[in-house]
C-alpha cells in the first residue's frame, strides 16, 4: 500500500529548495573555475573533479526535469541547457526521462526508453560481437568502461532515425544543443582545452559515474515496486546522485525534492523493502562486489519476471 503523500514543506530553506540552488551555483561555478585553470594543472586531477561535475551536473538536471528548483517549467529548463556533457540534448533528455516514469513496465523493450534489456526473438538477431558487448555491458566493470560508448552509439543511431522523420520538434532541440555545444567548444579551445581532452578526459569518466549510479536502478520483476531499487550508499554518494540511488522512493514520488527522499526512506524503510520485494544495496561498495566481473542479471529480457 502506498504511502500517503509527504507533507508540504513548512521550512524555509525546503520551501525555497535552498539545497538545489547551492549545489546548481556550486556545480556551474566549479566547473567554469576548473576549466579556467585545465590548462595548468595535470589532467590526472583535472579528470576525476570534472568527472564528479559533470555527474553532478546530470543529477542536477534530472531534478529539473521533475519540477524543482524553480516553479517555473521556463526557467527550470533554461537552468538545464548547459551542454557539460556534450551528448545529449537537455529537451530530448527531458522527454525520454519522462515517457519512462509513464510506462507501465519499467525495463520492458520497445516500453521503457531507458530499458537495458531486450527480446528473445532480437537478442538471438544480434550479431555475436553486439551481444558480447551487452553482456559486459551487465557486468559493473563493463558498464562503466564500455557503457559510456554504447549508450552514446545507441541514443545518436535512434536520434538520427529521428532526424530524418523531419519533425520540426526534434530538429529545433538539436538545432540549440549544438549552437550552445558550439559555444562552449569555443570558450573551452580559448582555454587551451581542445575538445577530444575534454570527450576522453572529462564526458567519458563522468558519464561512466553516472551509469555507476543507474547500473542496478532497475530489474525485471512482478510490478514497478520490485523493478526499483534502493541503494542507500554514503552521504556522498547521495548527494552526487541526489538521492535517486534510492530509486524505489523517487519512481513512488517523483515529485519529492531529492532532500527530501533520503529522509523519507528513512521513516519508511520496512514497508518500502517488502513493497519492492527486497531489491536493496547497503551501498555501492556492496554492488561491486557482487557484480564487478559478474553479470548482475541476464540482457535478455524474461518472457515472465523471474523474481
Amino acid at each position: 500500500m502506498q504511502h500517503p503523500p509527504e507533507p508540504k514543506l513548512e521550512q524555509l530553506w525546503q520551501r525555497q529548495h535552498w539545497p538545489t540552488w547551492a549545489l546548481m551555483v556550486g556545480v556551474y561555478g566549479a566547473w567554469i573555475a576548473l576549466m579556467n585553470y585545465a590548462s595548468l594543472l595535470s589532467w590526472w586531477l583535472v579528470s576525476p573533479l570534472c568527472a564528479l561535475l559533470l555527474c553532478l551536473h546530470g543529477s542536477i538536471q534530472h531534478e529539473l526535469i521533475h519540477g524543482h528548483p524553480s516553479p517555473w517549467k521556463r526557467l527550470n529548463d533554461a537552468l538545464g541547457w548547459p551542454p557539460l556533457s556534450m551528448w545529449i540534448p537537455y529537451f530530448q533528455y527531458r522527454d525520454h526521462h519522462r515517457l519512462h516514469h509513464q510506462t507501465s513496465v519499467l525495463t520492458q523493450p520497445g516500453l521503457d526508453p531507458e530499458s537495458y534489456y531486450h527480446w528473445p526473438s532480437n537478442w538471438h538477431s544480434m550479431g555475436g560481437i553486439m551481444q558480447t558487448l551487452w553482456w559486459l555491458n551487465h557486468t559493473f566493470i563493463g558498464r562503466m568502461i564500455i557503457g559510456p560508448w554504447l549508450v552514446i552509439g545507441i541514443f545518436l543511431h535512434s536520434e538520427v532515425k529521428q532526424l530524418a522523420k523531419g519533425k520540426l520538434y526534434d530538429w529545433r532541440n538539436w538545432g540549440l544543443h549544438l549552437i550552445l555545444v558550439s559555444v562552449m567548444m569555443m570558450w573551452l579551445h580559448s582555454q587551451e582545452v581542445l575538445w577530444w581532452q575534454y570527450l576522453v578526459f572529462c564526458v567519458w569518466p563522468g558519464l561512466s559515474l553516472t551509469l555507476a549510479r543507474s547500473y542496478a536502478e532497475h530489474r525485471p520483476g512482478n510490478n514497478n515496486h520490485e523493478r526499483c531499487a534502493i541503494i542507500e550508499g554514503s552521504w556522498f554518494t547521495r548527494v552526487l546522485f541526489m538521492n535517486v540511488n534510492i530509486h524505489q522512493v523517487h519512481h513512488e514520488f517523483p515529485k519529492l525534492p531529492w532532500f527530501m527522499v533520503y529522509p523519507h526512506w528513512q521513516r519508511h524503510r520496512q514497508a518500502i523493502i517488502k513493497r519492492n520485494g527486497g531489491y536493496y544495496y547497503r551501498g555501492y561498495w556492496s554492488l561491486i562486489k557482487q557484480t564487478l566481473w559478474r553479470q548482475k542479471d541476464s540482457p535478455i529480457y524474461p518472457e515472465k519476471p523471474p523474481y
